[in-house]
């Protein structure tokens, strides 16, 4: 009987082995998939803290503009600004007109109550460069509804055609018939003008040319 349970001995010890091997590979199994349950859940939570990160960088950079304001301002230069702001709210940070901002011709073509947008530029001109023609202003022909008003609107687009010279540049002076480029330089040197008359009493062009011209332009 001895001998039997004997025989036996080197199976159960086997059995036992397999058992502890087995234990081993299930514990095995259970830990990787454990880790990997764990690598999933950590890579989420730094997706999620990424988009986070992300959503706060473009939710600042949308909360502000940046804007560049130059020209005949107090303090010229780069300003910050919040969504929504208003011309007249950078000209403001800007320190306001200087002395040499030509304020009938901002009056007439910037409005303050205009939206800046963020990267904007804005450039006040002077007295020096509107007079200059470097900056001209453009013709607005009104509509009119009452006849009589819309034939003064006819005059008006007919005088639009005419070069003013009070504000054209030195190229639209130089097409007049017998105004070179010498004389548009003293043409314009010469501003302002209260009549196209002036041009003669001012001795800027002589009575020839003035009777060329007299018909095409305007001041």
């Amino acid at each position: 009987m001895n001998g039997f349970f004997q025989s036996f001995q080197p199976l159960l010890k086997k059995l036992k082995k397999f058992k502890v091997e087995l234990f081993l590979l299930i514990t095995a199994f259970f830990i990787a998939i454990i880790s990997v349950v764990v690598y999933i859940y950590n890579n989420k939570n730094l997706s999620i803290k990424d988009e986070t990160v992300q959503e706060s960088v473009l939710s600042a950079s949308s909360s502000r503009m940046v804007v560049d304001i130059a020209g005949a301002v107090e303090s010229p230069g780069v300003y910050e600004a919040t969504p929504g702001a208003r011309l007249k709210d950078i000209l403001i940070q800007a320190g306001g007109l200087s002395k040499e901002a030509e304020r009938e011709y901002i009056a007439r073509n910037f409005n303050l109550a205009k939206r800046v947008t963020d990267q904007e530029k804005i450039y006040v001109p002077s007295r020096t460069e509107i007079a200059s023609g470097i900056f001209t202003e453009p013709q607005k022909i009104l509509d009119y509804t009452s006849p009589a008003e819309k034939e003064n609107s006819v005059v008006r687009n007919s005088n639009s055609q005419k070069i003013n010279i009070n504000r054209a540049t030195l190229d639209e002076l130089n097409t007049l018939a017998g105004v070179g480029k010498m004389t548009a330089e003293k043409m314009i040197q010469n501003r302002p003008y209260k009549s196209v008359e002036e041009l003669v009493s001012k001795k800027v062009v002589n009575k020839g040319v003035y009777e060329k011209i007299k018909n095409l332009i305007i001041n």
